[in-house]
């Protein structure tokens, strides 16, 4: 019993050892940052330095251009990341059950990954010239993650025995309520994990926009959360970067946390 406990115990230690260069590499480059931003949120200025508590936090959130960042992003998340998982999904049965029939698909949803983002807005220019809206944001986010998320809900669906349609298929169910009584609740952790992943997705696709219209200052309705950090970093106005940082880091945080919360009382 001892000599179990003793390699059990030696086990458990080189787990730990193997991890200590990555719980190092997040310490240095992400804790350690992000507690200097929190310091940077909490001061008047980077060359006084003089505590001031909360008030860069209330400026921010007064200010009009944050609340137009923060509504624009809340509706990026709130219409892109629905059509996006719901795209996902219909493509992933269709990949999933008639696999042969579109197995050629399959390398289309890798194309969005590999090509360059500036060519990609260069078509998505021409296409959307005369859009006066936030659709070729809406749909140039879809398109681009669009590959990952059928990647994912793909591989789900295809670990599901085919045991269990056939047997369905005996009772006389049809393939709509098969899918919806069968497949989305074995699959719903991934569904779940795709949907956490697409809103993160949100707040990365800045670089699109900004080149899209060529401008820090984009029309109102595509005005996000990255123009304003962005605008506030070349202005050099570190406190209300870190202030808009934080919260918004609050605000993915608590984005997630309900996600995982409500996933896990779904499974229960």
């Amino acid at each position: 019993m001892k000599k179990k406990l003793s390699h059990g115990t030696k086990w458990n230690l080189r787990c730990t050892l193997c991890l200590v260069p990555s719980l190092l590499g997040i310490a240095v480059f992400f804790f350690l940052p992000y507690l200097r931003v929190l310091y940077y949120s909490l001061i008047n200025n980077q060359f006084q330095k003089k505590f001031v508590g909360l008030r860069n936090y209330e400026e921010v959130l007064g200010n009009s251009y944050f609340q137009l960042a923060m509504k624009n992003s809340l509706l990026l998340i709130g219409i892109g990341v629905p059509i996006l998982l719901l795209c996902s999904l219909v493509i992933s049965f269709l990949l999933s059950f008639s696999m042969r029939r579109f197995s050629f698909l399959r390398d289309f949803f890798i194309f969005p990954m590999v090509v360059p983002t500036a060519a990609v807005v260069i078509v998505w220019q021409q296409f959307f010239a005369e859009v006066d809206s936030a659709l070729p944001i809406y749909a140039l986010f879809v398109w681009k993650n669009l590959g990952l998320c059928v990647i994912l809900l793909t591989s789900a669906l295809t670990t599901i025995d085919n045991a269990v349609y056939e047997a369905a298929s005996m009772d006389g169910a049809k393939a709509f309520r098969m899918h919806l009584r069968i497949s989305m609740p074995l699959i719903t952790p991934t569904i779940f994990f795709t949907l956490l992943l697409s809103i993160v997705n949100t707040f990365k696709i800045f670089k699109e926009s900004f080149l899209f219209y060529g401008s820090k200052y984009p029309p109102d309705y595509s005005y996000t959360l990255q123009y304003y950090m962005n605008n506030h970093f070349q202005k050099f106005n570190y406190q209300s970067l870190a202030a808009g940082s934080v919260l918004t880091s609050v605000l993915v945080l608590v984005i997630v946390a309900a996600g995982l919360l409500v996933q896990r009382r779904f499974q229960s």
